[in-house]
């Protein structure tokens, strides 16, 4: 009996294509560091039609934002982490970022080309490009 319910489990697991199991594999991940009221890196490339978890980590003492209105706009987006997301009529407008702190945004860019981001906190002057090719 032992013997068949290990050839069953061995079968069922052999039977489940291996595309069910794509999307938590293929999903690449990015994370931007904001330090010193900078992001690091600066630059982000992603790829059109490809998803992704683009991560920003503060690790300053500060509130920090992350304000990306034009790659958001209109986009298939999850956002997580503990970050405070703040919403205006055309969507997600920016999310504020505690010390310490972590947010996660899971997309597909749908829409090619250069997207700048910036935290809008006053006296911050941080700015940064996503680039999706």
């Amino acid at each position: 009996m032992r013997g068949s319910v290990g050839f069953i489990c061995l079968a069922l697991a052999l039977a489940i294509p291996t595309s069910a199991f794509s999307s938590e594999i293929e999903t690449e991940s990015i994370t931007v560091d904001i330090r010193g009221r900078a992001f690091i890196p600066n630059r982000v490339l992603l790829r059109h039609n490809q998803g992704i978890v683009l991560r920003f980590r503060n690790l300053d003492t500060e509130l920090h934002s992350v304000v990306v209105k034009d790659l958001f706009f209109n986009a298939d987006l999850n956002v997580g982490g503990n970050g405070a997301q703040e919403f205006g009529p055309e969507g997600l407008k920016r999310v504020i970022v505690p010390p310490d702190g972590l947010i996660e945004f899971r997309l597909t860019p749908a829409r090619t080309g250069t997207f700048s981001y910036l935290c809008d906190m006053p006296g911050h002057d941080m700015k940064a490009v996503i680039v999706v090719e």
